[in-house]
């Protein structure tokens, strides 16, 4: 109960005025609970919020059954989840700026697995011939995350159809070259 209490408060103020407002007083305070009750449980603040940066991210769910597109679009729900749910606005503001740069790299280190696992995904569908053999994975998840971000800052917002509309830009670099056999004008 008190560990969830500190889960949500250090959350709370993350989302709302970003990780320099995460401090030992400010979550006691938040969530009711007195400083050494937090200093009983974290040794300082960095340990609370890699303690609530990984309980908030969790692991990697597998990839939906499906399509290259299903399992792709499956995986940017889960990293773009994280943007929103876990950061919120002001922690992707400190993130952009690296105002907390060990909060900076708390969040990455929490983010990577499930950068890894579209990379992955994408490097093995390439290998699989259903995917361009020659694609950069690296770089188009670098470009799908930076779509997510791009649109945020453009429009203050991000449309719930707009993963979709990134991942169909991104198809065309994406996509297998056709046979030539198979091409409807041979």
């Amino acid at each position: 109960m008190v560990d969830e209490r500190l889960a949500v408060a250090v959350l709370d103020l993350l989302r709302t005025r970003g990780p320099v407002a995460v401090t030992m007083e400010a979550v006691a305070e938040r969530a009711g609970v007195a400083k050494t009750t937090v200093y009983r449980r974290h040794a300082n603040r960095a340990e609370l919020l890699a303690s609530v940066l990984s309980r908030a991210v969790g692991d990697v769910k597998a990839l939906p059954d499906g399509t290259v597109r299903d399992k792709i679009r499956g995986a940017l729900d889960q990293v773009w989840s994280h943007m929103v749910d876990v950061l919120g606005p002001g922690g992707l503001a400190a993130m952009m700026t690296d105002a907390d740069p060990e909060f900076t790299a708390l969040f990455r280190a929490s983010l990577r697995p499930y950068e890894d696992a579209l990379v992955t995904r994408i490097r093995d569908d390439a290998a699989a011939g259903l995917l361009r053999p020659d694609v950069d994975a690296d770089g188009v998840v670098s470009l799908f995350v930076g779509a997510y971000l791009g649109e945020l800052v453009r429009r203050g917002r991000v449309a719930d159809d707009w993963r979709d509309r990134a991942l169909e830009m991104m198809w065309t670099v994406l996509a297998a070259p056709a046979d030539d056999d198979r091409r409807p004008d041979r």
